[in-house]
């Protein structure tokens, strides 16, 4: 048994290697503005194991899994699709990204993912330019504002724990101050607890310790939120 799992172990290194040359080769494919991302699954608390033009997210290898990510492997939707293509990306500051996702399999195990995000700053800069030149912005109803894509959107965010608390409890109560979560009640929690579940927070590596002090409540009290949802399910 344990043969096989070294074995196995192995196989997934020698299949992420490989896709670690496709990393730099589409880098400079795409040029500077296009960011090349391959993530190991197994280790979300530092996910990034190759990255080529880190600069157009701002990460570098060792940084942490995304909102999208932890989605993706909450709902298991990488068993019914190979990629997801052309959803928004968001950056810090305020920088929009294209961005892709292949789902790297291994034995029908997700393992790892390739991901490429393009900066979409340049072609929003020519776009523009081209609206004033033509008087497109004129027309009267048209949308000027550029192209909205419907689907998912992943932050790329240094914090994503913080970022995905601060969320799920302004959608519960409207705010996420400090003196607002001193005040919420079991329920508000229950429910806050629900939607980080679901969410595929409780992947990383110390989230339930991290919950229960911005929740300002105890782990157990955090594991006993998570017991009760599991009952419903």
């Amino acid at each position: 048994m344990q043969q096989c799992r070294k074995q196995k172990g192995r196989r997934i290194l020698d299949t992420l290697d490989y896709y670690k040359k496709l990393v730099d080769f589409l880098g400079q494919v795409l040029g500077e503005h296009g960011e090349v991302v391959l993530r190991d699954c197994r280790k979300p608390n530092h996910d990034i194991i190759a990255i080529a033009n880190g600069h157009v997210s701002g990460r570098t290898v060792g940084a942490p899994i995304t909102d999208f990510t932890l989605s993706v492997l909450a709902n298991e939707e990488w068993k019914e699709k190979d990629y997801v293509v052309n959803y928004v990306g968001k950056a810090a500051p305020n920088k929009n990204l294209r961005s892709s996702t292949f789902f790297i399999r291994e034995e029908g195990e997700l393992i790892g993912q390739l991901c490429i995000n393009i900066d979409m700053g340049p072609y929003e800069q020519v776009m523009n330019t081209i609206r004033a030149l033509s008087g497109i912005g004129l027309i009267h109803g048209l949308d000027t504002e550029g192209v909205v894509c419907e689907g998912p959107v992943e932050n790329f965010s240094a914090d994503v724990t913080g970022d995905m608390m601060s969320k799920a409890v302004v959608q519960v109560v409207g705010s996420s101050d400090a003196i607002v979560r001193e005040r919420l009640t079991q329920e508000d929690r229950i429910q806050i607890v629900e939607g980080l579940n679901q969410a595929g927070l409780f992947q990383i590596k110390g989230a339930v310790s991290q919950v229960a002090e911005y929740l300002y409540c105890s782990e157990a009290s955090v594991y006993r939120y998570l017991a009760k949802i599991q009952r419903k399910l």
